[in-house]
């Protein structure tokens, strides 16, 4: 479980991420990142209606932010991300879900 410290909460906050970040796709999630000046990483997660009922929603942001532990010492720097999983993250298996997370985060040069 994330700390409360590691979240991203206020709707101004999201919007100011989806203005200003780097968007990176992938199959699985679509990535905003913008720098931070904290001395941590915060992370935010979304899932729309398009993913499924609220059981997949949730189950689907669930395995996000085990995804997140687990790999949250591998990021460099202090940065915002917000998560915007995509319809196809309820057929991805842990692996897939795993790897395509590490693929985004070397693509934006944070691993």
């Amino acid at each position: 479980m994330l700390n409360k410290e590691h979240r991203i909460n206020k709707k101004k906050e999201y919007n100011n991420i989806y203005k200003k970040g780097k968007k990176i796709p992938g199959k699985y999630m679509v990535v905003f990142i913008i720098k931070s000046e904290r001395e941590y990483s915060r992370y935010g997660f979304v899932t729309s209606k398009k993913v499924g009922n609220a059981v997949k929603r949730n189950r689907a942001k669930r395995r996000l932010r085990t995804v997140i532990y687990r790999n949250m010492s591998d990021i460099k720097d202090s940065v915002d991300v917000v998560i915007v999983a995509r319809t196809a993250i309820n057929e991805a298996s842990w692996d897939d879900l795993n790897s395509e997370y590490i693929r985004v985060m070397r693509k934006a040069g944070l691993c």
